[in-house]
């Protein structure tokens, strides 16, 4: 008997699924669906040129900006402070060369590529604490064995 109850109100539930499903009258077409995008090499030069110039776009000189922002050759110029990535002004900037800097501080001299650094409302940065960069710095100078 439980059975034949608990079949019943299967069948009258999947029934009941299927009447509400059928719509009555004529229902307006619907659009189709818009074409996949499709890509070609001409837009993938296109955006990469654009790209390319939004970045060769950005001004030399100081920004207002908090957040690190690439340098330009520009930027880098002898006699700029160089900050580490909490604010603490771990050099300067000694001389400026074809891609690099010579960053000047207490414990000696580096090269830094100018993809190392960034600049933000402060001035220059360099992605690293001041104790990594005075480690890296003293570990220049150590006599050849």
């Amino acid at each position: 008997m439980r059975t034949l109850e608990l079949a019943a109100m299967a069948a009258a539930l999947t029934l009941a699924g299927a009447a509400h499903a059928q719509v009555s009258g004529n229902p307006a077409p619907s659009a189709p669906p818009p074409p996949p995008e499709i890509r070609s090499p001409d837009t993938r030069d296109f955006d990469f040129n654009r790209m390319r110039d939004e970045v060769a776009g950005r001004a030399a000189g100081p920004t207002r900006s908090l957040r690190p922002v690439p340098v330009t050759p520009e930027d880098v110029t002898p006699g700029s402070d160089v900050r580490d990535s909490k604010g603490v002004v771990i050099g300067s900037i000694e001389r400026v060369g074809m891609g690099y800097a010579v960053i000047v501080s207490p414990g000696g001299k580096i090269e830094v590529e100018f993809a190392s650094l960034a600049k933000n409302n402060k001035g220059l940065l360099i992605n690293m604490p001041k104790a990594k960069f005075d480690a890296i710095v003293a570990g220049s100078h150590k006599p050849a064995n």
